[in-house]
């Protein structure tokens, strides 16, 4: 290469080196602590606004839901409470101002906790109103109205029990509708108070009437009890204390164990009690507003209980018999009437089996507690109460059997139960108090006769809908069993009012009704119900000149309980007054014996 040609290569550029170029400077040490420091706020706002998003999307889908209904006069952040509060007396009750809305494709609607943790719709001051016979239910989940539990939840489409379909509830219509109990009570209103708490046994009922329930001066107290303490006693250990046991013992343990699943149940708890979003989740997974994590019992044992398991299970029956006598004991000592009942076991049940309860049987096991078979104990738990309060002088009684003549459906899983069974309880309970507290003989109103299906059946189900003396293909869905979103409408026609016709498609004895109406606009002011036999021959059954609606349901509805039956094939509903000038729109009609 020549001289030129060097020069000219040396002078090129190159692009590679900063030869020529000035020296950049490097970062200072507080410039770069400021820019990580704004990647942090930037991170933290980016997190933070998508949390808040997730947030407000889920208070926002939480107001619109049904769940939102009940808390509309409330702050919603009620809602974000769990299910259950602490009582450091006797465990844990429900906790006040709560609400939770199950299965809402069914039409079922609100469960209300009102501000004394019963679960109830208005509240029951300490100072008990002079007209009122005041009554408390004791028990745990039947009593309470609860549905099936996992596994068998999904297997029966997440049944549920609304408010009207809870024993207490019943037991309260029950007595109000028999001319003879308001006498025995000077024309006072029996007003029956729900106290079931989920997963409650003997020892948190008792200890729960000495804390607060005898400040409510009761004038009765029933119990129906037992299926929970078949699990209790299954526990095997020498130092079993009866006061350190329950269902629901064990879950306290956990939240407290900050260890593996306790660590996971309280993470879950302090979220859902503090953000709507985890709340939301808890709704989706059909939980209400429960927590997370429910304890799951005692894991069934393979192996057989050795004759020493067998002689602490014996042990720990005894402390339970004990308790229950005691609780006797210290009723009758305050002076307050009381009925002990035992609760059926879906395992102890001698009714025949429904296809569907075939399923649950296998599905939920309940063959075994722990090491032991869930029938002998059960067997023996309900032989040693009765036997150990008998040794009192009091007789609990044991309503084992009260369905096994019942061919219809009646267990959900291993205890709760369907609408119609809470019914016939709830009828049975009613008459171990008139016969045993009042001494009034059974009417034949009050007996339970066979068939025993009748009483569990709503006859509308199979019943056909006519408009205008009709058959209507419209409007069917109000013969479900429960309220629809869909309508059954009937055009006004002032000229002629056209009522609505159920067919029953026989003679049937009838004595309760429900009905459930579109919304508040279209609950008429006045109305009735007429029965027939024959369709030709019309008897009124049910005139109401003031309509008063309850809020058991998402819509506006009304139920009757008649002091006697009436023997019907068809039922007419028909607006009277002004109010016949105006629609019919109906979501529901449902009559019952």
């Amino acid at each position: 290469m020549n001289k030129a040609g060097k020069e000219q290569y040396s002078d090129t550029v190159d692009l590679t080196s900063n030869a020529g170029s000035p020296q950049a400077k490097p970062r200072s040490a507080l410039t770069r602590c400021l820019m990580g420091l704004g990647y942090v706020v930037f991170l933290i706002a980016v997190v933070g606004g998508t949390l808040g998003a997730l947030e407000y999307y889920a208070y926002r889908k939480i107001k619109n839901s049904p769940l939102g209904e009940p808390y509309k006069d409330k702050n919603l952040r009620l809602a974000l409470h769990s299910s259950q509060k602490t009582a450091p007396a006797y465990g844990y009750e429900p906790t006040p101002g709560c609400a939770s809305v199950r299965n809402t494709r069914l039409g079922n609607s609100f469960e209300y906790i009102n501000e004394q943790s019963f679960k109830d719709f208005e509240d029951v001051p300490i100072e008990k109103p002079e007209d009122e016979f005041r009554v408390f239910i004791t028990g745990g989940s039947v009593v309470y109205g609860r549905g099936p539990v996992p596994p068998t939840d999904k297997l029966v489409d997440f049944y549920e029990v609304t408010y009207r379909w809870t024993i207490p509830h019943i037991m309260e219509q029950l007595l109000n509708k028999d001319p003879r109990v308001r006498e025995k009570i000077a024309g006072k209103k029996v007003r029956v108070i729900n106290a079931g708490v989920p997963g409650y046994v003997y020892q948190n009922n008792l200890m729960r009437y000495l804390a607060k329930l005898r400040l409510y001066k009761p004038d009765l107290l029933v119990a129906l009890d037992g299926v929970n303490d078949n699990h209790t006693v299954a526990r095997v250990r020498k130092d079993w204390n009866y006061f350190n046991e329950g269902p629901y013992y064990q879950v306290i343990v956990d939240v407290m164990d900050m260890e593996g699943r306790g660590l996971l149940n309280y993470l879950a708890l302090w979220l859902k009690r503090n953000t709507y979003f985890f709340t939301l989740m808890a709704l989706q997974r059909g939980e209400g507003t429960g927590i997370f994590n429910e304890n799951e019992g005692i894991a069934s044992i393979a192996h057989d209980p050795t004759p020493e398991m067998i002689t602490y299970r014996a042990n720990n029956i005894r402390q339970v018999a004990d308790v229950v006598a005691i609780f006797h004991k210290t009723l009758e000592a305050d002076g307050i009437p009381h009925v002990f009942a035992l609760q059926p076991l879906f395992r102890t049940s001698k009714k025949k089996r429904t296809p569907l309860e075939a399923r649950i049987e296998n599905e939920t096991g309940m063959f075994k507690v722990g090491f032991f078979d869930a029938k002998e104990t059960y067997d023996l738990f309900r032989k040693t109460v009765r036997e150990r309060c008998g040794a009192t002088g009091f007789d609990v009684v044991d309503l084992n059997g009260l369905y096994d003549d019942v061919t219809d459906w009646v267990f959900t899983d291993w205890c709760h139960l369907t609408n119609g069974a809470n019914y016939l309880m709830a009828k049975a309970l009613t008459n171990l108090v008139k016969e045993r507290v009042w001494g009034l003989p059974l009417s034949e109103e009050d007996r339970i006769t066979i068939p025993v299906d009748t009483y569990l059946k709503d006859y509308s189900k199979l019943a056909k809908v006519l408009v205008a003396e009709k058959p209507s293909d419209a409007g069917l869905h109000i013969l479900k069993g429960y309220p629809s979103p869909e309508l059954l409408e009937v055009a006004s026609n002032p000229g002629s009012p056209q009522p609505v016709v159920l067919d029953l498609g026989s003679v049937v004895p009838v004595s309760r009704l429900r009905i459930v109406w579109a919304d508040e606009k279209a609950v008429p002011a006045s109305w009735a119900v007429e029965v027939s036999e024959d369709g030709k021959k019309w008897e009124k059954w049910l005139e109401v000149p003031k309509t008063v609606t309850d809020k058991y349901d998402q819509w506006p509805g009304f139920e009757y309980y008649s002091p006697t039956s009436l023997r019907a094939r068809f039922a007419r509903y028909s607006p009277t007054g002004e109010s016949s000038k105006s629609p019919i729109q109906l979501r529901q009609l449902s009559l019952f014996r």
